[in-house]
């Protein structure tokens, strides 16, 4: 049988409305004859979706609909058969139906002549979208699959939507909550590959109040809304995470100390950690995080003592290095600018038993912390780079301005 095609039908006049139903019409004969050219009747109905005269049809939208899901399953029976079947397209027709029909199922509840509501597609719409609930998660995956990010995006958000939605209870087997809220979860990461953000956050919310709270949830919210500079989010999802995570991952307490640091409250930061050292006093992170709050304090002797006990508690802490290095140096220079009326006999003097020393000793800690951290330890070598060039060590600084 060849396929029915509708581009002869460019040349009636779509001005009309009786000419936007009759390519309505021929579209819905194409398709009840089992062979329809899916470009083309896309093409022809389109005008009808737009017209003035027929957008308000629901037998057009209805019409437009049913063409995309007829569409996918005729990919899909291409597919299951071995043969070639794009995962993008089938994805896009799935889609589009899904929004077709939703126009249409308004148009379809508006009273008649006579003031009752009599729909005609209603009960089709819903026994085909519910047949097609699980194809919409499959689909999803299939989307991301193609790193088509948006798509796969769109495909849950119409799986959510549909479980939420009690017009297609009895046509669907909805999944428990919390794996509703794990496909949340995959919904909030295909967002944020598409460079949707805010719509990442939503999905990780809802996500959550659907009970799934992993830990990976809380790790790739707060990156999200850190990309997006949110630090409110970030802190309130710290704030979260630390009450499950919290003696699992420092990083949780290190960001709620942040929050207080940049709004200032000391006394709520201090409180917090000065809790968690007591329960866990080896704990070289909160050491560090406490040297970081005396610091924010101007308190820079408790400070250095802090860094320092931190990098004796955890030799591997880079962080604690690099602090405890930055803060010998700053003392050493603060020593050097407190000595410029002193003479230069005595200024050596100074230098030799107490400046030199310092920056020595930064040195090996600033050494150390961007061995154990390159990526994320690069002012160390900044630092490095002042040191070895008041010590008077070139090779160590041609060494330095190498990296």
């Amino acid at each position: 049988m060849k396929k029915i095609s509708l581009l002869g039908l460019c040349l009636l006049a779509i001005g009309s409305a009786s000419a936007q139903n009759d390519l309505v019409k021929q579209v819905d004969r194409a398709l009840k004859a089992g062979n329809v050219d899916y470009a083309a009747a896309r093409e022809q109905i389109a005008p009808a979706l737009t017209n003035p005269e027929t957008k308000e049809s629901a037998y057009a939208w209805y019409t437009a609909g049913k063409l995309e899901f007829d569409a996918y399953d005729n990919m899909l029976v291409k597919k299951q058969l071995g043969q070639d079947a794009s995962s993008t397209e089938m994805g896009k027709a799935l889609i589009a139906g899904y929004n077709l029909f939703m126009n249409a199922m308004p148009l379809d509840q508006i009273p008649n002549e006579k003031g009752k509501v009599k729909p005609k597609y209603t009960k089709s719409i819903v026994n085909t979208v519910g047949g097609h609930f699980n194809d919409y998660h499959i689909t999803a995956c299939d989307l991301w699959g193609a790193a088509d990010y948006k798509g796969a995006y769109d495909a849950w958000t119409i799986y959510l939507d549909l479980g939420e939605n009690p017009a297609f209870a009895k046509a669907m087997n909805v999944p428990h909550d919390t794996i509703m809220g794990e496909i949340s979860y995959n919904k909030a990461l295909a967002a944020w590959q598409a460079e949707m953000l805010d719509e990442a956050l939503a999905a990780f919310d809802y996500a959550k109040n659907k009970g799934y709270n992993k830990k990976a949830l809380y790790d790739y919210a707060i990156s999200v809304a850190a990309q997006a500079n949110k630090n409110d989010v970030v802190y309130a999802l710290a704030a979260e995470g630390y009450k499950y995570y919290g003696k699992e991952d420092p990083k949780f307490i290190q960001l709620i100390i942040n929050g207080y640091i940049e709004k200032q409250d000391y006394a709520q930061a201090n409180a917090m950690l000065d809790e968690a050292i007591a329960n866990e006093p080896g704990n070289a992170v909160y050491l560090n995080l406490k040297g970081v709050i005396c610091e924010s304090q101007k308190d820079n002797e408790t400070a250095l003592e802090y860094y320092k006990k931190a990098t004796e508690l955890d030799a591997t802490l880079a962080s604690a290095h690099y602090n405890y290095g930055r803060k010998l140096c700053e003392k050493a220079y603060s020593i050097s600018d407190s000595s410029a009326e002193l003479s230069q006999a005595e200024y050596n003097k100074v230098r030799a038993e107490q400046i030199d020393p310092l920056l020595r000793l930064a040195a090996e800690q600033l050494e150390k912390a961007f061995q154990l951290d390159e990526d994320n330890q690069r002012d160390a070598l900044r630092y490095l780079r002042n040191v070895y060039y008041n010590l008077g060590d070139d090779e160590n600084l041609k060494r330095i301005e190498m990296m």
